[in-house]
């Protein structure tokens, strides 16, 4: 046999051991605990988000999905950490909608936020709704419409600061309505609305669930509610983009991602466990709880979804001129 003849055999037989071994690898998974990545701190709705799917996927799995919080940078140091895992099923990360916006706001990042991971499904969504104090004289978001274009800066309104989502959310407003509103941030998602019942802003965008109970008592006001279509809870409460602005859909959302190259078989088995434990109605109850509706997805659609927003929202920071966060 001639050598060539010998060493091609020898690099088939590696190819089809190789392509047993992945097969069989996938078979047998998980066959050890698989960790769950977020980029935010304990207790926040992204942590409780991921702790409601492990608890349910676990059971599904056989294994433990141990739900690994790893703070800073808006959440680009748990997305790095990610970016750099092994795409073998055993590193699952729950993106957050802060995603998209922190190629705008940052000058660079260790990661490409579309290339490098594989997304397996969105989670759930939720609105922002602009909330106002009782005391501001606009009554509805047409009347606070036609004071901002009266006295253009005049109105504040609060959030959680520069390049969140309540700040990015209030930017893309302004430019859609042809209004300028005068921007108060201040530190932290919850310091915002504390700011509007205190009396210190008359405006805030932020999700329903922190404020749920002050519109039903009176205190607050709920104008309109970001996306297209009216939030579940709140049907009386309209949208912007049946008020103002045609076609406004700003919403926060969750999906399951993990490294880029996951193969196509270990996606669809986590897209198949993602789906079975958002089917469960103590997760959509749950989810509802903080404000945010069950949205799943296929890979594919999860994937161009992330990459829509993340050039969307590129394109409002540099319009908007906000500096970078680093």
């Amino acid at each position: 046999m001639r050598t060539i003849d010998r060493i091609l055999i020898a690099l088939g037989g590696m190819v089809l051991a190789a392509m047993s071994f992945c097969a069989g690898a996938h078979d047998r998974w998980p066959a050890r605990p698989i960790r769950f990545i977020h980029g935010f701190t304990p207790g926040g709705s992204v942590d409780i988000t991921a702790r409601l799917l492990a608890t349910r996927m676990a059971e599904t799995l056989g294994q433990p999905v141990i739900v690994d919080g790893r703070p800073g940078a808006g959440g680009t140091t748990g997305a790095g950490i990610v970016a750099k895992s092994e795409p073998d099923g055993y590193t699952l990360f729950l993106m957050a909608s802060g995603h998209s916006t922190s190629p705008g706001l940052y000058r660079s990042l260790p990661y490409d936020p579309v290339g490098d991971f594989t997304l397996i499904s969105m989670v759930a969504a939720n609105p922002f709704v602009l909330i106002a104090s009782s005391k501001l004289p606009a009554k509805t978001i047409q009347d606070l419409v036609h004071d901002a274009k009266a006295e253009p800066g005049r109105i504040d309104y609060g959030t959680g600061g520069t390049g969140t989502g309540m700040h990015l959310a209030a930017v893309l407003f302004q430019a859609r309505a042809g209004i300028r509103l005068n921007h108060i941030p201040y530190k932290g998602g919850t310091a915002a609305p504390t700011a509007l019942l205190a009396g210190e802003v008359p405006l805030i965008f932020t999700t329903a669930a922190g404020v749920a109970q002050h519109v039903a008592s009176g205190r607050l006001r709920a104008l309109a509610v970001t996306t297209k279509k009216r939030f579940v809870l709140w049907p009386d409460v309209p949208t912007i983009a049946e008020t103002v602005v045609p076609d406004f859909d700003v919403l926060g959302w969750y999906a399951v991602a993990t490294p880029a190259r996951l193969p196509a078989a270990l996606a669809q088995r986590l897209n198949d466990v993602v789906h079975e434990a958002l089917r469960r109605p103590e997760v959509k109850d749950k989810l509802l709880a903080l404000g945010a509706e069950v949205r799943p997805t296929t890979p594919a659609q999860a994937q161009a979804f992330v990459a829509k927003e993340v050039a969307r929202w590129t394109k409002v920071i540099r319009e908007a001129k906000i500096p970078p966060q680093n």
